[in-house]
């Protein structure tokens, strides 16, 4: 006969198993909500719907839909808590989500960014192929989002502005006059220190389509000094010039540890004697094994690109000293700010 004790002990274990059960369902479930949220964002519900309330009948016309398939989709959205509907025929952004899920909110805006990682999410479903063959699951070039240069460009964006008010903080460049942001992106790094720096000169270098984008964000900003263009390919093409300020952000980690090197080291004579480099990332603990995004950016970099991989503050200080730089310190920011930055300089 079983004792009370062994009932309790048997109940107490069946209910943490319960637990782990559902937690482990929990994370492997979170795909349906997140396609559902890809999905509204894909076909510009919440913008269509914006502020208002829209039938779904307005929806279905302006998304070229068919109602009763797209009827299914915005009642997923209700039951998710991105819409909200209580009939199934009229439907409004949920009060919450607004700032974040529509364009007219401006700078909090993240629908550029849903957009990439709905792109990741696809890249990630044969992940265990990546690690059993070493390459990656998709090609980069043949990707919509990335043949979409304004959509990635001002993905870019959404993740950058709010980082870069805070590398603001963390990033003393009195007495320098000239910035050049390497591989700009929208440039929104550079221009939030140009913004903070009035006498900052900024140099925002990218691909010509990339600037076409880039040029529609600087027109959000208000500083002293003319933005200067560089139009340049750097793996065909020389930098010109040198300046007191050399920004590579969020970029070595697309490229090999070959690579990464040759460009640190190019970069040298492009930095005015005195002058710094600064490598912004999100790096990877030196044992490689964590933190949580950095190891998740390290995957991203396996599915997507041919040789890239996440590094660590180790590996990368390493790289900045081969090349010559010198004093290089690293800097962490914020909690909410996976990025951190190197600094080195080039001797006077």
């Amino acid at each position: 006969m079983q004792s009370n004790d062994s009932k309790n002990t048997g109940t107490t274990s069946e209910r943490a198993l319960t637990r782990r059960q559902i937690d482990l369902l929990s994370i492997a479930e979170g795909f349906f909500e997140s396609s559902i949220l890809f999905a509204l964002n894909k076909l510009d519900i919440f913008n269509i719907v914006g502020e208002d309330d829209k039938t779904l009948s307005q929806i279905a016309r302006e998304t070229s839909a068919a109602p009763e398939s797209l009827s299914r989709l915005l009642n997923a959205g209700v039951a998710t808590k991105f819409l909200v509907s209580t009939d199934a025929i009229t439907f409004c952004v949920a009060e919450k989500w607004k700032p974040v899920l529509l364009r007219s909110y401006g700078d909090s805006y993240l629908g550029s960014w849903l957009s990439l990682l709905h792109y990741l999410s696809a890249s990630m479903i044969d992940l265990d192929q990546a690690a059993v063959d070493g390459k990656p699951t998709v090609n980069l070039l043949d990707s919509k989002v990335h043949d979409d240069i304004f959509e990635f460009t001002m993905a870019m964006h959404n993740y950058a502005v709010y980082r870069g008010r805070d590398l603001v903080r963390f990033l003393d460049l009195g007495g320098c006059r000239t910035l050049l942001d390497l591989g700009c992106g929208p440039g929104t790094y550079g221009l939030e220190l140009a913004s903070a720096n009035p006498d900052l000169s900024l140099f925002l270098l990218d691909l010509p389509e990339v600037l076409e984008v880039t040029r529609e964000v600087v027109e959000k900003y208000s500083i002293n000094e003319p933005v200067n263009y560089l139009a340049i390919d750097v793996t065909q093409q020389e930098i010109p010039d040198s300046y007191d300020v050399v920004l590579v952000s969020n970029t070595l980690h697309m490229l090999s540890e070959e690579n990464s090197r040759k460009l640190l080291q190019r970069l040298y004579r492009n930095v005015n004697p005195g002058g710094s480099l600064i490598v912004q990332f999100q790096s990877l603990n030196d044992n490689r094994m964590g933190g949580r995004w950095p190891i998740m950016l390290d995957l991203v970099q396996m599915c997507i690109t041919e040789n890239g991989r996440n590094h660590s503050v180790g590996e990368t200080r390493e790289w900045m000293e081969d090349a010559g730089y010198k004093d290089i310190e690293y800097c962490g920011m914020t909690l909410m700010n996976t990025n951190g930055f190197l600094r080195g300089y080039r001797p006077d």
